[in-house]
């Protein structure tokens, strides 16, 4: 196999690694918030305190989003995504999964 035969596989692997956005992903946190206080019958105390708990979580990531590992960005904007795009829910996956990498488990015999 000659190089020109070699390269396009290696090129193609290389475009196919997932890229992770060093940036903190945005949300619709208005609309988010609304669903959740639609659900206590439209009350303005929870949609206010929702709205409260998502810039703090947010505010938490932000500073440090770049030193995440892509991994756990990505995993965990995908949760994120899935359970109504909430920056609670994003901090509260980088969280466990920081956590669970920094105490990896063992299993004894």
């Amino acid at each position: 196999m000659n190089k020109t035969q070699i390269f396009p596989p290696i090129a193609i692997a290389c475009l196919s690694v997932p890229a992770y956005s060093q940036t903190i992903p945005r949300y619709n946190v208005e609309g988010y918030c609304q669903q959740v206080a639609e659900i206590s019958g439209g009350s303005a105390m929870i949609f206010n305190g929702c709205m409260d708990m998502e810039q703090q979580a947010y505010n938490a990531l932000k500073p440090v989003w770049a030193q995440i590992p892509g991994s756990s960005r990505n995993y965990c904007d995908e949760v994120a995504r899935v359970s109504g795009a909430s920056f609670s829910i994003l901090k509260g996956c980088i969280d466990m999964e920081t956590n669970a990498a920094n105490s990896p488990r063992s299993f004894n015999y």
